[in-house]
C-alpha cells in the first residue's frame, strides 16, 4: 500500500523549531502531528499533516538511556485529543543531520508499543511515527486493518517549491 504524508513548509518549519529546542533533562524534544487521511486515486492513502502539538515539558520523564521518554499523562494527552477531534495521530521527533533519518531500534519498539493504543480512541484513523532531519524526513504508518506498520512512501512538503521526497527506492 502507499502511504504519502503531505505537510505545510511552515507547519514543518514550525515543528522543527520546536524539536530543537533545549529541554531541562531530555536530550532530544517530541510531540504529535495531527492529521488527517484522504484515498489516494489508484489505491493507498495519503496522510495530510494540518497541526502540531508539543509535548509539554513536564511531561518528559527523566529517562538517560533514551533521547527522550514520554510520560503518561503525554500519551493520555495525544488519545484525548484524537478522540476528541477525530484526528489521527503522528508522534514525531528529530535527529539533528542532513540526509535521510532512519528509526533508531528504540524508536521502532517504543512506536510499536503506543502507536496502536491510538485505534483505542480512533480505529477508523491510521496513526504513526515520524522521524526529522534537517532536510529530510520518514515514517511508519498503522493503517486501520493492517497488523504491521507500513512505511511511508513518500513525504510531499507543501508550499513554494514543493519538495516531495521519496522515501522507499
Amino acid at each position: 500500500m502507499k502511504v504519502v504524508f503531505k505537510i505545510m513548509d511552515t507547519l514543518l518549519d514550525e515543528v522543527r523549531r520546536d524539536l530543537i529546542r533545549p529541554h531541562e533533562f531530555a536530550a532530544e524534544r517530541v510531540g504529535f502531528l495531527v492529521c488527517r487521511p484522504a484515498r489516494l486515486n489508484g489505491g493507498g492513502i495519503v496522510i495530510l499533516a494540518h497541526d502540531y502539538s508539543p509535548v509539554d515539558d513536564p511531561d518528559y520523564v527523566d529517562d538517560p538511556s533514551v533521547g527522550a521518554m514520554m510520560g503518561p499523562r503525554a500519551i493520555r494527552k495525544a488519545l484525548e485529543f484524537a478522540l476528541n477531534n477525530q484526528s489521527g495521530m503522528f508522534h514525531v521527533h528529530m535527529h539533528e543531520h542532513f540526509g535521510r533519518p532512519r528509526f533508531s531500534r528504540v524508536d521502532i519498539r517504543e512506536s510499536a508499543r503506543f502507536v496502536p493504543d491510538f485505534w483505542n480512541v480512533r480505529s477508523e484513523m491510521p496513526h504513526g511515527a515520524v522521524v526529522l532531519s534537517n532536510d529530510s524526513a520518514c515514517g511508519s504508518c498503522w493503517v486501520p486493518g493492517v497488523s504491521i506498520p507500513i512505511a511511508i512512501s513518500e513525504v510531499r512538503v507543501v508550499g513554494s517549491p514543493m519538495v516531495s521526497i521519496r522515501v522507499q527506492p
